[in-house]
């Protein structure tokens, strides 16, 4: 019997097909001994819906210390393997003395595990019929069904999601590529599901990409299979406008049970997020607030009030700073009062919490302000991020604290609505695009390093840097040190070539190897 259970405590009465509810992780007296008999694990942890799964960093949840990351309200943590995984693994993994959740310290929350980053679309080489393909410390690492049930069974989970192929070499696959995804997707379903999985839930990935037969097929294939406790759908590598891909994953909702919980990956704003509830999606993952803590940004929206609370200081900076930041695109995104920009000059005097009325630790009580926290950026201090995240993760919280009190009160609808209107939608962020502020500093501390670098070389080396007066010793000093300049940029030029010539040669073995499994697998 699964230790997992999903309830609908109210499902909206209006258009849209919102619910509200929970999802609920009993541990047996038999899984506290596979859980190291662990007095910490509590017996029930709950998840309410909609709600999300905290999105995690190599295990962590950024930014935050453990005591913080419990005030944020959030009951569940999502783990990628691919991140976690260390080189000489799934080696060794049978002396693990506990579970992965104690290895974490966190027990007290429903701990996911799925293969890939939830958070975004990493392309990496196509997959086969034995293996997955994922982005490891080394580079590309390839997956066997067999490797990753031997990670599952010692790291114990809560919940795991099934071995799946998601395609991941491309944005727009084709349709035999996609059949092939659901085909191979279901059979290693299949050959998940027969184990004898012992109190851990199983979450099954529902693939099809773009075209609407194959979503129709793998969720009404998936929805099928006895011993699935929930759905994934991952949104991330869909091509196509947002309107698109909210079809494409209403198709997919509307073909599986009512009665289990969805899972989204990739619906990260909050108007996408109000938009998936409405179809019936429940869980999200937390990687919003993380990208947002990322540059430098504070959460200024609410849901279900008239006005953001925000006072009339705040307004007025926000309509300052929208006056003067015109030169960059970044600054021209913060034109909006969904949130600020905290590497903005603006803020450098703005002695005012991110947001009036906000409980966050950041911000309760004012004991930090805007200027506090653009000295921080700007100094580069790991306690800007700690208290932008804890205030953008506490705004998330309540955010989707606000929706189900929303459903609850069959308001849904009219809020989302005045939502988009008071709001609008997210401005496009762009991958590896930075404020001019935070290229300034990370330029400064590069040159630094480079520096201390130089620096250390020459104090272990025993060489001192020479004292020059004489006009023609310091000529000749300059020349010399252009011809080790150029003598370096020679050596350094000649290791890349090596290095190029090195992985050429090592791309055409993996190749090799591809063609000889291709080869084994069609003959079997």
């Amino acid at each position: 019997m699964s230790p997992l259970t999903f309830s609908i405590i109210r499902q909206s009465t209006q258009l849209s097909a919102a619910r509200r509810g929970t999802v609920v992780m009993t541990s047996s007296a038999s899984s506290s001994s596979v859980a190291d008999n662990d007095a910490t694990r509590k017996d029930k942890r709950v998840i309410e819906t909609p709600g999300c799964f905290m999105y995690s960093v190599k295990g962590s949840v950024p930014h935050l210390t453990p005591d913080t990351l419990r005030l944020q309200g959030f009951g569940g943590v999502n783990v990628s393997i691919e991140q976690l995984l260390q080189d000489h693994q799934p080696t060794g993994l049978d002396k693990w003395p506990f579970t992965l959740s104690k290895f974490l310290n966190l027990q007290d929350l429903i701990l996911l595990c799925d293969i890939r980053d939830s958070s975004s679309f990493t392309k990496v080489p196509f997959n086969t019929d034995r293996v997955v393909s994922m982005i490891s410390n080394k580079g590309v690492r390839r997956l066997t069904l067999e490797d990753y049930l031997k990670v599952v069974r010692a790291y114990h989970p809560d919940i795991v999601s099934a071995f799946t192929d998601s395609i991941s070499d491309t944005k727009e696959p084709g349709q035999k590529r996609v059949r092939k995804s659901v085909e191979r997707s279901l059979k290693w379903l299949d050959q998940s599901t027969t184990l004898p999985w012992t109190d851990v839930g199983l979450f099954a990935h529902v693939q099809g990409a773009q075209f609407d037969q194959e979503r129709v097929r793998s969720a009404q294939e998936t929805a099928k299979r006895t011993g699935v406790d929930g759905y994934i759908i991952d949104t991330n590598a869909l091509p196509g406008s947002r309107d698109d891909i909210l079809k494409m994953l209403k198709i997919s909702v509307d073909h599986l049970p009512k009665d289990k919980p969805r899972l989204v990956y990739g619906m990260q704003a909050p108007e996408d997020v109000l938009q998936s509830i409405a179809l019936g999606a429940d869980l999200f993952d937390t990687s919003y607030p993380f990208l947002l803590t990322e540059d430098g940004k504070a959460s200024l929206f609410s849901f279900g009030s008239v006005a953001a609370p925000t006072s009339t200081s705040t307004t007025a900076s926000i309509g300052t700073a929208t006056a003067s930041l015109q030169a960059t695109s970044i600054s021209n995104n913060a034109a909006n009062n969904r949130w600020i920009n905290l590497w903005d000059d603006e803020h450098s005097d703005k002695f005012v919490p991110i947001m009036e009325g906000c409980e966050c630790y950041a911000c309760k009580g004012g004991r930090h302000t805007r200027a506090y926290i653009n000295h921080l950026l700007k100094a580069h201090e790991m306690l800007a991020t700690v208290l932008l995240m804890s205030h953008n993760m506490h705004q998330y919280s309540k955010f989707f604290a606000n929706i189900r009190q929303s459903i609850a009160s069959g308001t849904f609808d009219q809020l989302s609505q005045q939502f988009r209107e008071q709001f609008g939608t997210e401005p496009q962020r762009i991958p590896g695009e930075i404020h001019e502020q935070q290229r300034i500093v990370e330029a400064s501390l590069s040159k630094r390093n480079r520096l201390d670098s130089s620096e250390g070389s020459a104090a272990t080396s025993g060489e001192a840097t020479p004292v020059v007066s004489d006009p023609a010793e310091l000529e000749a000093l300059k020349e010399a040190r252009k011809v080790e300049k150029a003598q370096r940029a020679q050596e350094k030029k000649l290791r890349q070539m090596v290095n190029k010539k090195e992985k050429r040669l090592q791309k055409l073995k993996e190749r090799e190897l591809l063609e000889q499994q291709k080869m084994g697998d069609s003959k079997a």
